[in-house]
């Protein structure tokens, strides 16, 4: 046997002992105070200590309490070592927790299954490890260069949907407000009016070389109505889609 898990109820009045295994101990409910090599601390559910092997330690449960005890029996592992190198307190994560609360919940499976205890003293010493030892991964830092050509087929190929900002910051992979930052340094225009600029120029497009009716060319390039078009295009061509294909026609004549 390579590892124990055990749950158990520590004691009101002051013991102490010391083993020739490592231990963890963390509370499920109730708390417990220990002391290890002359270092102090508390133990509950969200705080545990780990105990090397041969070191002596004192405890004391307090009031109700119930806690879970892992014993190690291979002090070869890697992990093992370096974790029990000294007496260690830790806090328990949310993960950590959820965890625990297995633990707790497949009592008997430990108690009739070494193989699946050694199992899950492995997954709970490599989690420990982890938070305590292994560097959190780095995020990779934020893109402060857009892709335009990318961007602009998007666009281009969605003129009929709503575009949002967050939609396009999707499509870059950054976050809708760095998006909108770097953006405007790249085009001098927020995402917003890039888009409406392109809205009208599609429309111009169509308008001049094609014979669709404008509420459907509204439609083609995300306007709501061809009313809603036509106060845009008005507003940024100075001209209304009806003149402009009306000069247009006479020009082509």
């Amino acid at each position: 046997m390579q590892a124990r898990i055990r749950q158990c109820t520590l004691p009101t009045s002051g013991m102490h002992h010391d083993h020739p295994w490592h231990q963890m101990v963390i509370a499920l409910s109730g708390q417990a105070e220990f002391e290890i090599a002359g270092h102090g601390g508390r133990v509950d559910a969200m705080h545990g200590c780990l105990v090397p092997a041969g070191e002596v330690h004192f405890y004391q449960g307090k009031g109700d309490n119930r806690h879970v005890v892992l014993d190690h029996y291979n002090p070869s592992m890697p992990e093992l070592e370096r974790l029990f190198d000294r007496p260690r307190y830790f806090t328990a994560d949310a993960s950590l927790r959820l965890l625990l609360s297995f633990v707790d919940q497949e009592e008997s499976l430990w108690q009739e299954s070494a193989l699946a205890a050694e199992g899950m003293a492995q997954v709970i010493v490599s989690s420990l490890h982890q938070r305590l030892f292994e560097p959190a991964p780095r995020l990779p830092p934020p893109r402060q260069r857009l892709d335009l050509v990318q961007l602009e087929t998007y666009i281009q190929q969605h003129l009929a949907a709503p575009l949002t900002v967050a939609e396009l910051a999707q499509v870059a992979c950054v976050s809708t407000g760095h998006f909108h930052q770097i953006f405007r340094q790249a085009t001098g225009r927020t995402p917003a009016h890039y888009v409406l600029q392109a809205r009208l120029e599609r429309a111009r497009e169509l308008i001049l070389h094609t014979r669709l009716g404008l509420g459907c060319i509204a439609e083609q390039v995300g306007f709501s109505s061809q009313s809603a078009l036509t106060h845009a295009f008005r507003r940024h061509w100075g001209s209304t889609p009806g003149l402009l294909r009306r000069h247009g026609s006479a020009a082509a004549r």
